[in-house]
């Protein structure tokens, strides 16, 4: 029981540290798609052991890491038990647009989950996820008449966070259902300039807009598996994301200032100012399936679709001009064998992944795109169900058509999951 305590102690400690750190805006991040709905979405990133297998996971369940795409997958949580998901993200990036070329990094908190069973038939999760990032700075020089060189600055940062709580109920020995729900919280700003490099006597112009979103999102999902032969298990899995409008509070500032080099503002007066618009993000409607095929303690194969009607999202009443998004995920891993006494290299877990995303946006008439092929090793602990998890991606999102930009990227995933053995009741006294 000290070892327990010990170790919850910890963990938890962790937690908070954690929780208390995380900053809405990400350094580093950066990418002008951003600059649309709410940013770049994190939700290929949600474990370090379906990264690896295309970030498929709605038709799979396991004790051994918790599985957010699918909430009844938490039914497979041992009972007795405590789960500890763990995970970093870092990223390099290479911008092209026409003959311009430039590169970036990014490091994150990846996630922090807890698995946990409440009854014989049912488990919960909860933890914090990263939901979106905010990060770019786009600007074009045009050279007017009788003004000179005129700047045009579009600049973002920030993005929303989610705590997530979960439960998983087991229907019957082969068909579970689940809940997620998440609280959305974060700032968003962006920025828009019109400014005179040139000149130090010329009037230039900043409008800033910063949301603040906070409410509650929610997702269902539903798990069934049967066994195929003596050896294998086919599972099929569906999840669904009702339309959900999210409170949003607005800050709104105009300013005129002088200033053209060094970054320097000398403000002249303040244009408009609004310090607090109550408004409505619609979020919208989101379906996914998937397949999976196992054989027990040697192969996973998975296959997942999912769809959202982004046509639906408004911000304080407009849309954004996001079009419909679906994805393609196939992946899966192979251990040669799980219970070798002679080699441990015949108990790690060799995953392998693909996906493909036409995502939300759709820009100068040009659906926006993105792939990546995805490779991972699962190493576990000796005499335990922990295990250390590495996931390298490479791919690529947009495109050089009709002057956008395309964004070359390779992304390496550090994860850890934990089961502790805590739930079980002493023998003697």
């Amino acid at each position: 029981m000290i070892k327990a305590n010990a170790t919850l102690f910890i963990l938890l400690s962790l937690f908070m540290l954690l929780t208390g750190s995380r900053a809405p805006a990400q350094n580093g991040f950066s990418s002008p798609y951003s600059r649309y709905g709410v940013g770049e979405l994190w939700s290929n990133n949600y474990s370090s052991v379906l990264s690896p297998m295309g970030n498929t996971g709605i038709a799979i369940r396991s004790e051994r890491f918790i599985n957010i795409k699918n909430a009844a997958s938490y039914t497979a949580f041992d009972s007795t038990s405590f789960l500890f998901d763990l995970a970093g993200t870092a990223m390099f990036k290479t911008l092209k647009s026409g003959d311009i070329s430039q590169e970036s990094d990014y490091a994150s908190l990846g996630y922090i989950l807890f698995g946990t069973p409440v009854t014989r038939w049912w488990r919960a999760s909860f933890g914090l996820i990263p939901f979106s990032n905010v990060g770019y700075n786009v600007f074009q020089d045009k050279v007017i008449d009788d003004i000179g060189r005129t700047r045009f600055t579009n600049e973002g940062s920030g993005g929303l966070n989610q705590f997530h709580v979960g439960s998983g109920f087991r229907i019957t020995p082969k068909l579970s259902v689940g809940l997620n729900a998440s609280y959305i919280w974060g700032l968003i700003m962006r920025r828009q300039r019109v400014a005179f490099p040139d000149s130090l006597s010329m009037i230039s112009t900043r409008v800033d807009n910063i949301d603040h979103v906070s409410d509650f999102i929610f997702n269902i999902g539903v798990q069934y598996f049967t066994k195929v032969g003596e050896e294998m298990e086919l599972g099929l899995g569906a999840v669904f994301t009702p339309p959900m409008d999210l409170n949003s509070t607005r800050k709104y500032i105009g300013i005129n200032y002088f200033g053209g080099s060094n970054n320097i503002e000398l403000s002249r007066d303040t244009v408009v100012y609004s310090p607090s618009t109550k408004g409505i993000l619609k979020f919208p409607t989101g379906f996914g399936a998937g397949v999976s095929l196992r054989k027990f303690d040697q192969f996973l194969v998975s296959f997942d679709v999912n769809w959202s009607n982004w046509k639906e999202f408004e911000s304080y009443g407009k849309n954004d001009s996001l079009q419909n998004s679906y994805s393609f995920h196939l992946g899966g891993e192979y251990i040669p064998k799980h219970n070798s006494i002679s080699s441990y290299w015949h108990r790690v877990y060799y995953r392998l992944g693909f996906r493909y995303e036409n995502t939300y946006l759709r820009i100068n008439n040009q659906s926006i795109t993105e792939f990546g092929i995805s490779f991972g090793l699962g190493l576990p602990f000796k005499r335990s169900k922990s295990m250390v998890n590495f996931a390298l991606e490479i791919g690529n999102m947009g495109t050089l058509k009709k002057d956008l930009v395309q964004e070359n990227f390779i992304k390496f995933t550090f994860g850890l999951t934990i089961q502790e053995r805590w739930f079980i009741k002493p023998k003697y006294r």
